[in-house]
């Protein structure tokens, strides 16, 4: 099992934004696609379930293709592959239980007894026990990062795409939510692929992890041979020196 991004090219009129990229999410690992503000990192993401589709190169989830899936089918796969919006993405009219259950709702074969105990189980899972009736806007930044968490894992998939989870939270919440994202790979054994500019957060989740530059794979490794690299432009990211850029050629 594992998802694979096999060199995808992607453009939007004249903007080129991947040339060829390449990696694959191993069985039972987190793996962290780091990159620059604007690099791609999102756009590669959305491939997975299908909210857009590459101009050249595949997609394939468990082997499969997701380029060319009816509609059906890709309801199908996102049962499998659960997203989470970087600003969590709730509905504020909506309570948090209602935003947990609507993934289970387009499953006809989950009794309403069913849904309402994962919407339980999901909610423990990330610590949200007892916020079942209240509405996003009273949450914090940080218990709704939880809360979209909990909607993505309501529906027991085997992976999990996360998109830029610590943005906007303060050093202490940042924490929480790297150990909810090792938690769902220890206790659910969710593979996951997690879109950071974040290092510290990188390096506290990641399995392994890939730079994107320029629309390609900079490096793909484990967070050693990221900390160990002499590459200019993976040491002016990992160290916020973008003077070293100037030797990156």
């Amino acid at each position: 099992m594992s998802i694979e991004i096999d060199g995808i090219h992607k453009a939007f009129e004249s903007n080129q934004v991947l040339r060829g990229f390449s990696v694959e999410a191993r069985d039972g690992e987190t793996l962290v696609i780091l990159g620059q503000s604007g690099s791609g990192k999102s756009v590669t993401i959305k491939h997975v379930v299908g909210l857009l589709e590459p101009d050249q190169g595949e997609v394939r989830v468990d082997g499969e293709r997701v380029a060319g899936r009816t509609l059906e089918e890709l309801f199908a796969l996102r049962r499998n592959v659960g997203y989470v919006f970087q600003f969590a993405a709730l509905f504020d009219s909506m309570s948090v239980a209602d935003n947990v259950a609507m993934g289970l709702r387009r499953m006809r074969e989950v009794s309403d007894e069913e849904r309402e105990e994962r919407v339980r189980e999901a909610l423990r899972v990330v610590d949200l026990v007892g916020f079942e009736d209240r509405s996003p806007s009273e949450l914090s930044g940080g218990q709704r990062k939880r809360a979209g968490i909990a909607r993505a894992v309501a529906t027991r998939p085997s992976y999990l795409l996360y998109d830029e989870p610590t943005t906007g939270l303060d050093p202490v919440t940042r924490a929480v939510v790297d150990r909810l994202i090792n938690r769902m790979k220890d206790e659910l054994g969710v593979t996951g692929i997690v879109i950071t500019h974040d290092m510290e957060s990188a390096f506290r989740v990641a399995d392994r992890m890939a730079m994107l530059y320029e629309g390609i794979c900079r490096l793909e490794g484990t967070p050693d041979d990221f900390r160990n690299s002499e590459d200019p432009v993976i040491r002016a990211f990992i160290e916020g020196r973008p003077e070293l850029m100037e030797n990156s050629s």
